[in-house]
């Protein structure tokens, strides 16, 4: 039997004008009941709390969710993420970068995102030809109808197929990739918050916050860094790979 691979994706910052990068974050799991367990676990810890009890409203309409959760909330679940059997992956966007001002003035932001996707998921489907991979992908609508998740999950789907056909090519194989394509939304996904929170920590130590990142943020991010499997800074083209090199905060700052 296969093994089998749950892709789990988010992004953060916008292709408009409110944010310094663009970032498309993936982690990789194949025990998501075990995270969920977790999820769950910590979840009822803090509902049951006498302390947590003040935020319990806004955690139970809004979930898990890095950048409205109270931060004594935020520092309970990023205390949880080394404890948690995933690889997260990350393809950044700088803004102000000439290759960033290049892109959107021959592109539509739609066909942006889809093609950063794609080359986010590239290589990580590469090394896993040989399992099922399962896809769940956060939907990134303004109004997010059931019909219109649908009519995006349609959408997606040439897509990933276009690149599951170049994969094969690469590792010129016969056999076909095996993949499952899913959008969904972080209140029916609640896997979606682990990589929310990964991408809400790599948002903040290249953005920083009044022009410089926080101490608590590179406290963060040292925690979970060892989950880190790349980022890559593709107006840089640089590869960050945590576990052969630790980050240079400093030097991926963009102010």
């Amino acid at each position: 039997m296969n093994d089998i691979n749950y892709f789990y994706i988010d992004e953060a910052g916008d292709l408009n004008k409110k944010s310094k990068i663009f970032l498309i974050g993936c982690i990789i799991t194949n025990s998501p009941d075990d995270l969920l367990k977790e999820i769950r676990s910590l979840e009822i810890k803090l509902k049951n709390s006498g302390y947590f009890n003040r935020f319990r409203n806004n955690l139970l309409k809004t979930g898990f969710h890095a950048s409205t959760n109270h931060p004594d909330i935020y520092s309970q679940f990023v205390a949880l993420l080394p404890r948690l059997n995933f690889r997260y992956y990350a393809l950044i966007l700088d803004k102000k970068s000439e290759y960033y001002l290049s892109l959107v003035k021959s592109n539509l932001k739609e066909n942006i995102y889809d093609n950063t996707l794609k080359y986010l998921l590239k290589d990580r489907l590469l090394k896993r030809v040989d399992a099922v991979n399962k896809i769940f992908i956060e939907q990134n609508l303004s109004n997010p109808t059931e019909s219109r998740i649908r009519a995006r999950e349609e959408q997606l789907m040439p897509i990933i197929a276009e690149l599951a056909s170049e994969v094969i090519k690469k590792r010129l194989e016969k056999k076909n990739l095996e993949y499952e394509v899913s959008v969904q939304s972080k209140k029916t996904q609640p896997l979606f918050a682990v990589v929310d929170y990964m991408n809400h920590i790599v948002m903040k130590i290249y953005e920083g916050k009044n022009g410089k990142v926080e101490e608590r943020m590179k406290e963060n991010y040292r925690l979970v860094e060892p989950k880190i499997g790349c980022i890559h800074d593709v107006a840089r083209r640089i590869f960050h790979k945590p576990r052969k090199k630790g980050l240079e905060i400093d030097s991926v700052f963009v102010g």
